[in-house]
């Protein structure tokens, strides 16, 4: 049973690489070789409209490129237009798209690639040069997955694509969304553990030595990696809600969860998780959460409301 310490400790996840790929990425070998190097720790299936470019009312002269994109929600099309500086010493003479316009390349006045890639990515980028956001590059986020299966073996990059939960997302998407695609966002992330002491809370000096002890034991008995993970996890479930497609965690935090047990066994008072996607100038989004670049929660391990108590004085005085 729980009960009050001199001093509370605190583990936090916060994602530091995010990268943002699609289905095809995966036949390509030399990047998946590529991203095979980086870790791979919790995984995100997302959805969005697809953003098109059409060509025909675009144009590209030695000064500006006024490029139009559309998307085509539910039958209705809406076009987005933008309109960036060309670059005068050398600047983009053409752009290429063809069906189904969701792929383009920018060539020079030598026919030589300027940039190629995805048109939803362009554009995001585009948007973020003209200091804009638009909402229909928001991601929503359908299901959360860890890098670690029931087996223990590692999920890769390669294996996504034949992802069981990806493949039902996939279908499910295609018959009831055909406006919409779908998106993988990978996330690493580095701990951080907090010890936090406030006299104006609680204090008793018969527990000094043991809060010592407290200390030193979970120094020295570090969270396992695969149980990081699955916090991680489980925190992101709880947080976006994704109970349609994830079936596991949805009453996180539970002592009853035998795969994070180290946070219990070290008596630690909260977890949390931290979250920015400015780096891919995307917002997320689900049923429970509203579209937002940064997001951040954090959960209590006990019930016990007075071991919650130490935890506001860092609120109030943010």
């Amino acid at each position: 049973m729980s009960r009050n310490r001199n001093l509370e400790n605190l583990i936090s996840l916060n994602a530091r690489q995010l990268l943002l790929n699609q289905n095809d990425t995966f036949d390509n070998k030399q990047k998946v070789a590529a991203l095979k190097k980086l870790p791979l720790h919790i995984y995100l299936i997302c959805r969005s409209p697809k953003i098109l470019i059409d060509i025909d009312k675009s144009k590209i002269t030695k000064r500006t490129i006024k490029l139009n994109f559309y998307s085509n929600i539910g039958g209705i099309k809406t076009n987005i237009p933008i309109s960036i500086k060309n670059n005068i010493k050398n600047p983009v003479k053409e752009i290429k798209s063809n069906y189904p316009y969701n792929y383009y390349q920018a060539c020079f006045h030598n026919d030589k690639t300027h940039s190629e890639g995805k048109t939803s990515l362009l554009f995001k980028q585009l948007c973020f040069q003209n200091n804009t956001y638009n909402s229909v590059s928001d991601l929503e986020v359908l299901y959360v997955g860890q890098a670690f299966g029931k087996d223990g073996k590692r999920i890769t990059f390669d294996r996504l694509k034949s992802h069981e939960k990806a493949q039902k997302i996939y279908y499910d998407t295609q018959d009831k969304f055909p406006d919409y695609e779908i998106w993988f966002l990978s996330l690493t992330f580095e701990p951080t553990l907090m010890t936090v002491f406030d006299p104006r809370t609680f204090y008793n000096p018969d527990l000094v030595d043991e809060d010592i002890e407290h200390v030193a034991r979970i120094e020295s008995n570090p969270i396992s990696l695969d149980q990081q993970i699955t916090i991680l996890e489980a925190a992101l479930i709880r947080y976006f809600g994704t109970s349609e497609f994830n079936k596991e965690y949805l009453d996180f935090p539970s002592s009853k969860h035998t795969s994070y047990s180290d946070v219990y066994d070290l008596d630690f008072n909260s977890v949390g998780f931290e979250l920015s996607t400015h780096s891919i100038l995307t917002r997320l989004f689900s049923k429970n959460v509203k579209p937002d670049f940064a997001h951040y929660d954090k959960y209590f391990l006990h019930n016990d409301s007075e071991r919650k108590a130490i935890f506001h004085w860092m609120e109030e005085d943010v």
